[in-house]
């Protein structure tokens, strides 16, 4: 069964300097609740084609590869899984003017079917919403200290 969330931040800071933060991979740990592990599987680390190696612990470990399928400068960054868990991510950033910028992020999960998954679902669900908070709070406190 798969599961969408969305959200939507405003941060005081300009649309580049926001892009940039979140397409650095480097700085996912500092701002995605949960998030363990995250590593390069590719040499490109930028753009359509960049794959990566995560660990979630959100309740239960969660491992997915992911592939970067769309990328637009400062407008779009979406990943979706190639493997483990299935996941999309789309992030889009929209300019506000006034050295403000609005994140949308749009995610969907699936969880494995079968008594494995109805174990990994209960322990799942109760910390999305948590997670969705935290993080969105990290990534408007992170990407601001920088301006």
């Amino acid at each position: 069964m798969s599961q969408v969330v969305e959200q939507s931040v405003e941060i005081a800071a300009p649309i580049g300097t926001v892009f940039a933060y979140v397409d650095d991979f480097t700085t996912t740990k500092d701002w995605m609740y949960g998030l363990s592990r995250i590593e390069p599987v590719t040499e490109q680390l930028h753009g359509v084609g960049a794959q990566y190696d995560g660990v979630m612990k959100v309740g239960v470990p969660l491992k997915a590869r992911i592939v970067c399928t769309a990328w637009e400068q400062d407008r779009l960054l979406e990943l979706t899984s190639v493997k483990g868990i299935e996941t999309t991510q789309r992030w889009s950033f929209t300019d506000l003017g006034d050295g403000r910028t609005r994140v949308d992020a749009w995610i969907s999960f699936t969880l494995p079917g079968g008594p494995a998954g109805k174990a990994i679902a209960g322990a799942v669900k109760p910390v999305v919403g948590v997670a969705v908070k935290h993080s969105s709070e990290a990534l408007i406190r992170n990407v601001e200290r920088l301006v």
